[in-house]
């Protein structure tokens, strides 16, 4: 293989090498030294500047216990000054009070922490600053003069030697007021950076060496740019959108590879763009099926004798599988009900909205066990056998202050007792709809009685098995204190929110795993 290498990189090379070298030589040694010096001023000056902040900071909410408000001030701090690697608060005694190594998601709650290094100890009770150097460990203390410069002494306030350009600062101590001093660790990763910004001179030379040597490469440019015109070709009609354009080269060198490679990126270009115009469009479906989906949902809750009702809906995914009506048949009888299908989804979406279709035609002909049969009958028969839904269904009579209810399968209901303040679990029975054609004998209609201000809860088990993290799930015990706490709250929307609010407090970011369906009904 005739190699481009071969033709063009020894002339420009040597070029290059030799002005860049020449030029980090001189500038970037020179521009080290200068830094360095840069960052002992510049975190001498914050340290001046931040330590009271720091000190006042700790009053006010660290030895408070607010370590959340301490912690996001503090961050603050390093965000301002990237040389500054921690941060520790010292009492006048050698306490140490704060450390941001150790302490940076909790507050420190242990045994008294005490400074072992005499150096230290005494830099905390001097009364001007001081830092250590890193590679002799040496001690300096400022002081400032009667025009407010800074003068290098020792322990004693005596004239020292003062730093030198190279040398580095491993700490800086700030002393703040008699009672505390702020100790600022310090560190040079970011010098690095710093430097860089003088590579803008390399570059400039480099710019000159390239420019001799492009002049040079000409010689050679007829085996280049014959393929590169063919390859600029290519890429302005695979542009338009013809991605089986290919480009041939039979120069046998590097050219020829990226040919090859260029070739290769069409084929590929040409598959990725049929899977992105699907994913936009299956994107733009979900969106719309999620609309549809919460259009099924009531706008309003409805307004009978008795009850106060509330209920909300927070899907996992853009389709849900969880399910929620009311639907009034007069001023004192109301069917309402909640459902749950396994998983969630587009799967479980199509299974509520034919479940949905199914109780909205048959509510007000029937009683509840039939409602629940027919619906079962055909879930059964129109859906996948591994599908299957979960549902309570109840019907108020505001004059006899009764409630009917038939369980599929559903999580208990809670139902709170305001004369007493405790809450118990209803029945539970019955089977999923779906798993069996005919679910008569395993379905009955059971009754109970709901007095002044009690409170009934049903909900999918999305709320129990929300998840904190990997191992702790918020479980029955914590909804049942939870429904006990806020069920004495004036309206049922008020407790939906306080009992909603509750697990998305415990849940906190993490990942919602399933639908949280909820509906509150409170006795007037």
């Amino acid at each position: 293989m005739r190699s481009i290498k071969t033709k063009l990189t020894i002339t420009i090379s040597i070029l290059i090498v030799v002005l860049l070298t020449a030029a980090a030589f001189v500038l970037l040694n020179e521009k080290r030294q200068e830094l360095s010096n840069d960052i002992f001023l510049n975190a001498r000056s914050f340290a001046e500047l931040t330590a009271p902040n720091i000190v006042n900071d700790y009053n006010l909410y660290l030895s408070q216990k607010s370590f959340i408000y301490f912690n996001r001030n503090i961050q603050d701090v390093f965000q301002k000054n990237v040389d500054v690697a921690s941060v520790q608060i010292y009492k006048y005694n050698g306490e140490l009070a704060y450390d941001s190594h150790t302490e940076q998601s909790k507050q420190y709650d242990g045994t008294v922490r005490k400074v072992q290094n005499d150096l230290l100890f005494k830099q905390i009770q001097a009364r001007n600053l001081s830092v250590l150097t890193t590679d002799s460990k040496r001690v300096v203390y400022f002081k400032k003069d009667e025009n407010g410069n800074f003068q290098a002494v020792d322990q004693d306030e005596k004239t020292t030697t003062d730093l030198g350009k190279t040398e580095k600062i491993s700490y800086f101590v700030q002393p703040v007021g008699t009672e505390f001093a702020v100790s600022y660790g310090i560190t040079y990763q970011a010098l690095e950076a710093r430097v860089n910004q003088t590579a803008w001179r390399i570059i400039l030379l480099a710019i000159f060496g390239v420019g001799i040597g492009i002049l040079m490469a000409v010689l050679y440019s007829k085996t280049i740019t014959k393929p590169i015109e063919q390859l600029t070709e290519g890429a302005g009609i695979i542009a338009k959108g013809d991605f089986k354009h290919r480009v041939i080269v039979k120069t046998k060198d590097e050219l020829f590879t990226l040919a090859g490679a260029f070739n290769k990126m069409a084929a590929d270009l040409e598959i990725s763009t049929k899977a992105m115009l699907y994913k936009e469009r299956v994107t733009k479906e979900l969106e719309l099926a999620s609309k549809i989906q919460a259009q099924l949902l009531p706008k309003t809750m409805p307004i009978i004798n008795g009850l106060d009702l509330a209920a909300g809906l927070l899907p996992a995914e853009e389709i849900g599988g969880d399910c929620y009506d009311f639907l009034k048949l007069n001023d004192d009888q109301l069917i309402f009900y909640i459902g749950d299908v396994t998983g969630h989804g587009v799967p479980s979406g199509i299974i509520v909205s034919i479940a949905n279709a199914v109780i909205y035609t048959m509510a007000g002909q029937k009683d509840l066990k039939s409602i629940m049969m027919d619906t079962n009958r055909v879930i059964k028969a129109k859906t996948s056998s591994n599908m299957f839904l979960t549902m309570v269904m109840l019907q108020w009579d505001a004059v006899s202050s009764k409630l009917k209810f038939v369980n599929a399968g559903h999580e208990q209901m809670i139902h709170y007792h305001a004369q007493d303040q405790k809450v118990t679990l209803c029945p539970s029975g019955g089977l999923a709809l779906g798993m069996i054609p005919d679910i008569s004998k395993v379905v009955k209609e059971e009754e109970f009685g709901l007095q002044k201000d009690d409170v009934l809860v049903l909900y999918s088990d999305g709320i129990p098995e929300s998840w904190k993290n990997d191992k702790e799930m918020y479980g029955m015990a914590r909804f049942k204190r939870a429904v006990t706490e806020y069920s004495s709250l004036p309206t049922a929307l008020a407790i939906r929110n306080a009992l909603l609010a509750d697990v998305k407090e415990f849940s906190g970011s993490y990942k919602q795993m399933d639908d949280i369906t909820l509906i509150v009904v409170k006795r007037k």
